[in-house]
């Protein structure tokens, strides 16, 4: 299972938390602190004597780890928690970290060093009270898998002593993870663990967590083994699991899995043809930018070399499958391990029959597990290897994650918003009319999946509006993602919990989005007028320029344009994230919502967000002249225009794009048949041009 964690050993980490500590203490108040002669501080600063490594975790709880971060849409606690992978994914859908426990001190020291929060890192679970840790709405751990040790259940059995998780579980780090939930009672949680963890011990293991979590707990739980590959190009099988306090209509189909494959190693190597980002925290650690390509250290020596195919030949031989690990930019690697450090044999890369093959390098591996280049690396290479391989594949968890946003029903801790009085007219029945339906998939539209939580202010707006609560306008629109092509045509059912009136609503949308587009925004129009509110459309500030210059007719044709831009927008950002498909450039600003087929040649698809990339503005640019397209894998394809400029500013945007995938959307995916006719009619190269 997981390996055991290491506490830190490295003097250079317990002088650097001396280091920072100094900057923010005198040594007297260091001395007092530690109960220890100022002496001993100023020989430990000055390198006379090291200080002792058992003071790194004292030493850490002295940092400035910065002001309380505002309020988040839910609270969690990260468990176990390495370098931050479960944390990272949560933060992007607004959650906030409240408390960490991590005990191996590298781990600790990275972690440290990318997120910087008002508490510091704790220590051993084992040691923290429960009553210790603050409240929270999620708890999240990828707890190591020790064996458990169930034996003597039969007995107490017998002799009527009481068991239970206390007793099957004592001796193992899930016990903490099942304790503190005992006590906190969070709303839900998810664990992260390997695939094994369903088969170990005859899946008696397995069992005992389930009991544990479902029986003893009461917690409803959802389970299921996901490959990393769906979202890196690396096989890394894992489990999630995650519970409920209450019952929910959680489904792991409700959000579309990536297909396999489409992330390939070329992704994530450094790049030798100039493009490669220099990353100052790096410190030129991994790639020389002068030379431009990885450092030569990396490179397998000969003897190692030769030793690896002796060793695949021999067991090959023997009719064993053992060997190293082969890979070229087109693939997808093995499972990146612990050993990794040793020969870097599972994941070995291939530079040409007259040169060695190479290891990654740290700053690969962590573009291998999802993590972004601002991730700082601040350990050793063998360091930074043990730590990328234990750790959660980023872009993985976030899938779960904005799974269970919805479900969390954070609608009692909302903000309080303003009560309006409810149209009687769009309420005859107790349940959803089509008019509220309509209103819902609207605002579905133009909201991340991440966003589809009662907490929402806009939801809790439209909750009140419609007479419903949050909690059901959250669950309505993810029940609307079982309607969502990208889930049907792969066979998922998603929430499943659809009716015809939902499907009807769909097939309108589908068939005219402008009409009903215009119709949402006309009708909530209306019940805010009813019900005494101000009907204000709310438009982008650059999408009111120039309503002001006119009148009568004209400002009402207008307006109409600007609605209908305005929700196309938000409908194609939200479903790519806020993020260009192609450069992953987040500022809204520079960002456009780029029609595949023109707005002037498909009116019924005008508003459709299958018809949209989210695009930088040059990019926007470049696809609307026909220079780049994309291809029915949704590869991008440069036009030779392109390929033949000189322009070195055209070669450090463009060029590298050539061949790779662009960033798929979480719903609405752009249809083959949209990007079959930009190809056709628009790409320079296809027109002849």
């Amino acid at each position: 299972m997981n390996a055991t964690p290491t506490l830190v050993s490295d003097q250079n980490t317990v002088l650097s938390y001396l280091d920072e500590a100094r900057k923010h203490h005198t040594q007297v108040a260091l001395a007092k602190y530690l109960d220890i002669d100022v002496r001993t501080v100023r020989r430990w600063e000055t390198r006379q004597t090291p200080p002792p490594a058992y003071l790194a975790h004292a030493l850490q709880q002295l940092l400035p780890f910065g002001d309380d971060k505002p309020e988040g849409a839910f609270d969690f606690i990260d468990l176990f928690a390495g370098i931050g992978g479960l944390r990272k994914a949560f933060e992007q859908i607004d959650g906030r970290c409240v408390f960490t426990s991590e005990w191996d001190g590298y781990a600790q020291k990275t972690y440290a060093e990318n997120f910087r929060d008002a508490h510091p890192i704790a220590g051993d679970i084992t040691q923290v009270q429960a009553a210790d840790i603050p409240d929270h709405d999620v708890l999240l751990a990828g707890f190591p898998c020790q064996p458990f040790s169930i034996a003597g259940v039969s007995k107490k059995n017998a002799l009527g002593r009481a068991h239970g998780f206390a007793c099957e579980t004592q001796g193992t780090l899930f016990f903490d993870v099942a304790r503190i939930i005992e006590a906190k009672r969070p709303r839900a949680f998810l664990l992260e663990n390997v695939k094994n963890l369903v088969s170990h011990d005859k899946g008696r293991t397995f069992e005992v967590i389930r009991r544990t979590l479902a029986e003893d707990l009461g917690y409803h739980i959802h389970y299921r083994v996901i490959d990393g590959a769906h979202f890196v190009p690396q096989h890394r099988e894992r489990i999630l699991i995650v519970g409920f306090r209450e019952p929910v209509a959680f489904d792991f189909d409700a959000l579309p899995l990536p297909p396999k494959g489409q992330h390939k190693l070329k992704d994530i190597l450094h790049r030798t043809d100039g493009s490669e980002p220099e990353l100052p925290w790096d410190e030129g650690r991994f790639f020389d930018h002068k030379k431009q390509r990885q450092l030569d250290k990396y490179t397998l020596t000969d003897n190692l070399w030769r030793y690896l195919q002796d060793y695949a030949a021999k067991h090959r031989a023997k009719g064993n499958g053992f060997g190293f690990g082969l890979v070229k930019p087109g693939d997808v690697t093995r499972t990146l391990s612990a050993r990794y450090y040793k020969d870097g044999s599972e994941i070995l890369v291939y530079q040409g029959t007259r040169k060695n093959p190479r290891r990654l390098t740290p700053r690969e591996c962590a573009r291998l597990m999802g993590y972004p280049d601002t991730f700082r690396i601040p350990v050793s290479d063998t360091r930074a290897y043990q730590l990328f391989s234990q750790a959660a594949v980023v872009p993985l968890i976030e899938y779960a994650a904005k799974l269970m946003v919805s479900q969390l029903n954070l609608g009692e801790k909302a903000p309080e918003a303003k009560a309006v009085a409810v149209p009687q007219d769009i309420m005859t029945t107790s349940r959803w009319t089509k008019e509220q339906l309509k209103l819902a998939f609207y605002l579905y539209c133009q909201l991340p999946f991440g966003r589809l939580h009662s907490r929402n202010p806009e939801i809790i707006r439209l909750a009140k509006l419609i007479g419903r609560t949050p909690s059901a306008v959250a669950m309505k629109l993810v029940n609307f993602a079982s309607l969502d092509p990208a889930i049907t045509s792969t066979g998922r059912a998603g929430l499943g919990n659809a009716g015809s009136l939902d499907k009807e609503v769909w097939a309108e949308f589908h068939a005219d989005w402008e009409k009903l587009a215009l119709e949402c925004t006309l009708l909530n129009a209306q019940l805010l007028k009813e019900a005494g509110a101000e009907a204000v459309v709310e438009l982008d500030v650059t999408e009111q320029e120039g309503l002001q210059d006119f009148t009568g007719e004209t400002k009402r044709v207008m307006t109409e344009q600007r609605v209908k831009q305005h929700f196309f927008r938000r409908a194609v950002l939200s479903s790519y994230r806020g993020r260009c498909c192609l450069s992953g450039l987040s500022d809204a600003r520079l960002l456009m919502a780029s029609h595949i087929v023109p707005w002037s040649n498909d009116k019924t698809n005008r508003l459709n967000p299958s018809n949209g990339l989210c695009l930088s503005a040059i990019h926007d640019r470049a696809f609307d002249r026909g220079l780049i397209t994309i291809s029915d894998d949704y590869e991008v394809i440069l036009s030779e225009q392109l390929k033949r400029n000189d322009d070195a500013f055209v070669a450090q945007i463009f060029l590298p794009l050539q061949g790779c995938k662009i960033e798929l959307p979480e719903k609405f995916i752009p249809s083959i048949a949209f990007l079959s006719h930009h190809r056709n009619e628009i790409f320079i190269d296809a027109a002849g041009q």
